[in-house]
């Protein structure tokens, strides 16, 4: 694990105190647990949440943590999901089996996972709440302290009950001493005179004593009859409503409590006087105090016949736990509407930064296929257009991590032949090896081979990996990739193996870490750029697809090795037929010069890419009508007959959603979304709308054309099958 931050433990210097006083502030702590694997991280939590009130206790395992666990109470856990052989999540799970820890309440603390599937899997196993690294302080400790805060409310709620408990006792204890001294007054009432009287002083005695106990308790007592007056209370009950405790006795209850707190207590009153044991929580407001929550049991009391006489009534100040769980409550609220901005922020983010680079693409993309232009241009033209889609890749990668941290990324899990797929990837680098001089041998030893993948995910592995051997390999250097079947576990392996930089044995414990890099690689002579993400993001899709990835490096200046294990369906030895790659023509040049036209409407807001779409459909067999508005697009569909659009999503005066929903429904178009917006509920919410498909910028022209001659296709051939005359039966 990455440490949460650069933060070096301190503890400011103490003066002097009194043994006494420092002997009792060290029983006063509450102990608090923190979990990590890494050391570094629970100096950081150390610094974050010391204080003289707390006892911090670290354990950087889970058996550690159960050890502490067994011998000690603690106010709170603050623990790591992602630990080494025992993670969070099972730790807590094994916490919340134990009698004694059940009741501790969990924080989570993650880098990763903070998605809802995440979240909701820690409140199962019993998490009060849920953070993400890096951590806020401020943050972090007042919700330790809300939890410090509950411990000791619980803590004096169960010292208050025990005493309860004891004054109880010693109630019952005296009513009997009174019951067998009562019995032998009316056996001894006209013989033993002088006995009644010293009997009569005894029960004066106890009597003063019981009211001592209570008058010192520190909760509510109250006995009611059955008229609902007091017969008893205690002088906490009398001074809570302003009174004394003589006051009360006879007094109906509404005129003590008040008519508002009465009425809410009355129907639990009738209940218990029925003969129903009853216990409530009920709010009440005070012009003293504000509101304030009370929570009431109310016993009845039975006579000899047992019939129910009256109620005993043990009432407790909640308000302090109340107000404790509503700040819970809002810290919960305002951490969930923070996410809810993050994905806001992120999803336009990725607009801002994709929209300028679409027209470079474009215009780069096309010009380089274009042979008309000469071999050095387009040689030019290639590498603005390689540079534009590595920096969409920067953000592509960036925008991953962030569903993977949020568990929101998906697959499309179909099969597929792993040995096309690879070809696939190798087909997108292969012009890099030739660049750098890379000899690269192939052998494909693999018999099965067909898994359940997504095979874009997939292929993005692969891309991950060999992006990583050409950049590390020197020129002149090679590259071995083989595939082989590993039949005992029924899965295949795929082996990328380069001469390259090689790794350290730090470096290999922390190459799948995000924005990880070797130091040799950042440090050295060469400096390799990137942000680190792309073995991180590899590593997380391997294990969405229930495979591995793994890395292994003899040494510095040593080259290494990046194996891929893959799972198999239990049918994977019938290999699926790879068909063979469609030819087709160059798009540099204009084609089909004699064909009509095709009428398609262009709505782009952002005027250098509507320009340049414009300019380059034109120069293929599109008739081209743009526009940069919701309103003006729908008055020149209204105007107009167009076959195809293209629209972006964000729009001045609406979205590209309103509009293709009212296109498709009035005219029945269909168009293709073109938008920096590509987080998965954007593609799904175009796909609601009617767009037949969904291309995020930056898009080459290549691409763009491909899906537009494929929906073209499509509509013609609706079109064809509407015209066609019905079959005579």
């Amino acid at each position: 694990m990455t440490p949460d931050s650069a933060v070096t433990p301190h503890r400011p210097p103490e003066p002097a105190a009194d043994p006494a006083v420092e002997l009792a502030a060290l029983k006063a702590r509450v102990n608090i647990l923190i979990v990590d694997d890494e050391a570094r991280n629970l100096d950081v939590l150390e610094s974050i949440l010391y204080s003289p009130h707390y006892h911090l206790v670290r354990a950087t395992s889970a058996n550690e943590a159960l050890l502490h666990l067994v011998d000690g109470d603690f106010a709170a856990l603050i623990l790591d999901v992602n630990m080494p052989v025992t993670n969070g999540i099972e730790l807590a799970e094994l916490i919340k089996q134990r009698r004694r820890t059940r009741h501790i309440p969990i924080l989570f603390l993650t880098a990763f996972y903070s998605d809802e599937k995440f979240i909701l899997e820690g409140y199962d196993v019993g998490a009060v709440d849920y953070m993400t690294k890096p951590i806020n302080p401020k943050i972090l400790r007042a919700k330790v302290s809300v939890f410090v805060d509950i411990y000791r409310l619980n803590r004096a709620l169960t010292e208050a009950n025990a005493a309860l408990g004891r004054e109880i006792t010693q109630r019952q204890a005296a009513e009997e001493s009174l019951r067998r001294v009562n019995q032998e007054l009316e056996a001894r009432v006209l013989s033993r005179t002088d006995e009644l009287t010293a009997a009569n002083s005894a029960l004066r005695s106890s009597e003063h004593q019981l009211r001592l106990i209570a008058d010192h308790a520190s909760v509510f007592l109250a006995h009611v009859d059955r008229d609902h007056r007091f017969r008893f209370v205690n002088r906490a009950f009398a001074e809570r409503f302003g009174f004394s405790a003589d006051e009360v006795v006879g007094v109906e209850m509404s005129r003590v409590m008040g008519t508002a707190t009465y009425e809410k207590c009355r129907h639990h009153l009738d209940r218990a006087l029925a003969g129903e044991r009853v216990e409530f929580e009920v709010e009440n407001v005070d012009g003293r105090g504000g509101p304030y929550w009370l929570q009431v049991v109310y016993d009845p009391e039975r006579s000899a016949t047992g019939d129910v006489s009256g109620v005993v009534a043990v009432v407790l100040d909640v308000t302090a736990r109340k107000r404790a769980e509503a700040e819970m409550l809002r810290a919960r609220d305002e951490a969930m509407a923070a996410s809810g901005a993050k994905d806001e922020f992120l999803a336009a983010l990725s607009h801002e930064l994709r929209t300028p680079l679409n027209p470079v693409l474009l215009v780069a993309s096309a010009a380089a296929a274009d042979i008309r232009l000469p071999a050095e241009v387009r040689e030019d033209f290639a590498l603005i257009a390689k540079n534009a889609l590595l920096e969409a890749r920067l953000i592509d990668d960036l925008l991953d991590l962030t569903r993977i941290s949020r568990g929101k990324l998906t697959l499309d899990l179909r099969k597929v032949d792993v040995h096309q797929v690879l070809n696939d990837a190798l087909g997108t680098v292969r012009s890099e090896f030739v660049e750098k001089r890379i000899d690269l041998t192939l052998e494909l030893g693999a018999v099965a081979r067909v898994a359940d993948a997504d095979s874009a995910r997939l292929q993005q592995v692969f891309w991950n990996v060999l992006k990583n051997a050409i950049k590390f390999t020197a020129p002149g250097g090679s590259v071995r990739v083989e595939t082989r079947s590993v039949t005992d576990s029924n899965e295949m392996t795929v082996t990328v193996t380069d001469s390259g930089i090689g790794m350290s044995a730090a470096e290999l414990k922390r190459v799948f870490q995000p924005f990880a890099q070797g130091e040799h690689a950042t440090r050295g002579p060469h400096r390799f750029g990137g942000l680190g993400l792309g073995l991180s993001i590899s590593r997380y899709l391997m294990e969405m697809h229930g495979g591995q990835v793994h890395a292994f490096s003899p040494g510095p200046g040593k080259g290494s090795t990046f194996v891929i294990r893959i799972p198999l369906p239990a049918n994977s030895l019938v290999i699926a037929p790879v068909e063979p790659a469609a030819a087709g023509t160059e798009p540099g040049v204009a084609d089909d010069v004699g064909a009509p036209r095709i009428p398609l409407l262009l709505v782009e807001d952002h005027g250098p890419t509507r320009l340049v779409l414009s300019n380059l459909l034109r120069q293929r067999r599109y008739a081209v009508v743009s526009t940069d508005t919701v309103a003006e697009a729908l008055r020149l569909a209204a105007g107009q007959s167009f076959e195809l659009v293209v629209s972006d999503l964000g729009l001045p005066d609406g979205t590209g959603y309103e509009l293709m929903a009212q296109l498709a429904q009035r005219y029945g178009l269909k168009g293709i979304a073109l938008s920096g917006y590509g987080m998965e509920q954007d593609i799904a919410r175009s796909r609601e709308a009617g767009f037949v498909g969904h291309i995020t910028k930056p898009v080459t022209f290549q691409a763009l054309e491909k899906a537009l001659d494929r929906l073209h296709a499509t509509v013609r051939g609706n079109r064809l099958q509407a015209s066609r005359p019905p079959v005579a039966p």
